[in-house]
């Protein structure tokens, strides 16, 4: 365990039951499931299975449950971390490795003003990226080990980790790679927070410039500028990579899912689901086309 008041990181090792759940707060929560799997629940949103391999970051500071079952009790964070797992004999059901730093940190170290709320990043996804593959293993191994005087190494590669998930996350979204750049506008980076956490508002680029503070005209062009597209294009394949994880995540209604992206009507999110993904969100939730 490395514990310090702007990073904490912990590996896990766990058999039967388990569950625990942290508390709201200004920090970025992100869990890596190293063996077994997990469910993770947030409010008001589907549960999400977590399989060997995957990557999730919670950028928000929203309460949230990382447990052994999709209704598994899951205990304070503090109690988890001083429980002892009988392991003699026998292997860990499941692995985790579980990190949070403090939203103010991560600025500072990454650079970055917004970051989306919820990055899920698959197994087969991090393993076709060496960047993040090899980071999640270097801090594997400093955690591990007894060496004293690593802490700026593990804050580092922690700061590392993040900027590779931010651009595997852009990626997956089809956004440019000035994404990234472009978080780091203050004034736009207040755009990029609002539409990520209100994709369902009606969103026009006044609405978008006004809360940039910025005129129309000044903010269309810095955007495209800084990240390589138009603001609603953006706004689009956000909604979309949203919806395509809605969609692998349960069984909820089209209807639902539409409106809970911006859409009003069925028919209007199915065929800009369709322009974007190359397919009908019935035929992505059948076959299970990754996002």
């Amino acid at each position: 365990m490395y514990s310090r008041p702007q990073l904490t990181l912990v590996r896990s090792a766990v058999v039967g039951r388990w569950g625990f759940t942290l508390d709201p707060g200004a920090t970025i929560a992100f869990h890596l499931v190293k063996k077994g799997s997990a469910w993770l629940r947030r409010p008001g949103t589907p549960v999400v299975r977590l399989e060997q391999g995957d990557l999730v970051v919670i950028a928000n500071g929203e309460a949230h449950d990382v447990t052994y079952r999709k209704d598994g009790l899951a205990e304070p964070v503090a109690e988890f971390a001083r429980r002892s797992f009988e392991l003699t004999g026998r292997e860990p059901d499941a692995v985790i490795f579980c990190g949070t730093l403090r939203a103010d940190t991560a600025r500072r170290q990454t650079g970055v003003f917004a970051i989306p709320p919820f990055i899920h990043l698959s197994a087969a996804e991090i393993a076709d990226d060496p960047g993040i593959a090899g980071l999640v293993a270097l801090l594997s191994a400093e955690l591990e080990c007894t060496f004293e005087g690593n802490e700026t190494l593990i804050e580092s590669l922690t700061a590392g980790l993040m900027i590779y998930v931010l651009r595997r996350a852009a990626e997956q979204a089809g956004h440019s790679p000035g994404w990234l750049v472009a978080m780091n506008d203050p004034q736009l980076a207040r755009v990029f927070q609002a539409i990520h956490a209100t994709p369902a508002e009606p969103w026009t680029v006044e609405e978008m410039a006004s809360s940039a503070g910025l005129s129309r005209a000044t903010f269309s062009r810095r955007f495209a500028e800084r990240v390589g597209e138009p603001p609603l294009s953006y706004l689009t394949a956000w909604r979309m990579t949203l919806a395509g994880r809605r969609l692998l995540q349960g069984k909820q209604p089209l209807s639902r899912i539409a409106a809970e992206v911006g859409y009003s009507s069925e028919a209007a999110f199915s065929r800009a689901f369709k322009r974007h993904h190359g397919v009908a969100p019935a035929a992505y939730r059948n076959v299970g086309v990754g996002v």
